[in-house]
């Protein structure tokens, strides 16, 4: 499939539901498995014998000033990103469509690329709100002026958080703090009720119109949010297109479309 016939079936769809993985982010500077970066940002990490930042994903630390030293510093550093040219592209492409956004993604940047906050679902939460991880109560809040507050507090040579009354504690219970993330059990998710219910009904109105699933970037860490689901909407609905972009997990279904290459520079020939 070239590029100019997958131009064509966006710009003849009707509508366009997007689904976004972590490939999406890797041009704006979220690359969990970039070694480079995270041995520049993080070298204290590197001296315990960590390479790149995926192998923090649910790290068992033993103490939690090195959990939050080096959790509070990820953050904030993802808490700077904001316009990005690779998702600038996307919302040109979905210029005059009628479209939604689904992502796995909880980096915020859909929000901060000027992309419609009423027509985003992000069922893997929100890396900037904190939930208590008992939980004892199903709250949320915001995360960002106590991660602010705490990596003033790092000492860069050991990754360490030196002020302990600095640590997240529920403000209920007094227990400990994560992000409201899907990373286990704990996870809170009734606020999403409300995105998902808007998806539903987008979905549901538009069943007989011509949807274009833009898959991009999404590979098998989470593929039964975007991946399988998009692939049974094909089967299923008789006026949809999938179009899957992937530099490394491009294998498509048969009636399907697939872009062999990285996202960055597939987004900028689409809109070339």
């Amino acid at each position: 499939m070239n590029l100019k016939e997958i131009k064509d079936i966006i710009k003849s769809s009707d509508k366009i539901l997007v689904g976004a993985g972590a490939g999406m982010s890797i041009p704006a500077g979220i690359d969990l498995m970039d070694e480079k970066a995270f041995a520049e940002n993080y070298p204290a990490m590197v001296k315990y014998g960590f390479s790149f930042a995926y192998q923090l994903m649910g790290y068992p630390y033993e103490d939690d000033r090195l959990r939050w030293g080096y959790l509070s510093a990820s953050l904030n550093d993802m808490n700077k990103l904001g316009i990005d040219e690779t998702y600038q592209n996307l919302l040109k492409l979905l210029k005059d469509k009628d479209y939604f956004i689904l992502t796995t993604n909880v980096d915020r940047l859909f929000y901060k690329n000027g992309f419609d906050k009423d027509k985003i679902y992000t069922p893997q939460g929100d890396s900037f709100l904190f939930q208590c991880k008992e939980p004892c109560h199903d709250e949320v809040w915001d995360a960002r002026p106590l991660i602010e507050e705490m990596v003033k507090h790092v000492d860069p040579a050991t990754q360490y958080l030196t002020r302990e009354d600095l640590l997240p504690k529920c403000p209920v219970c007094g227990g400990d703090v994560y992000m409201n993330v899907r990373s286990g059990s704990f996870y809170i998710d009734d606020h999403y009720q409300e995105q998902r219910d808007r998806l539903n009904k987008w979905l549901n109105d538009n069943i007989d119109k011509h949807i274009v699933l833009l898959e991009i970037g999404v590979g098998f860490n989470t593929p039964g949010v975007i991946r399988y689901p998009f692939e049974e909407l094909l089967k299923q609905l008789p006026n949809v297109s999938l179009i899957r972009i992937n530099p490394s997990h491009s294998r498509v279904p048969e009636n399907a479309y697939s872009l062999e290459m990285n996202i960055e520079e597939a987004l900028d020939k689409l809109m070339a």
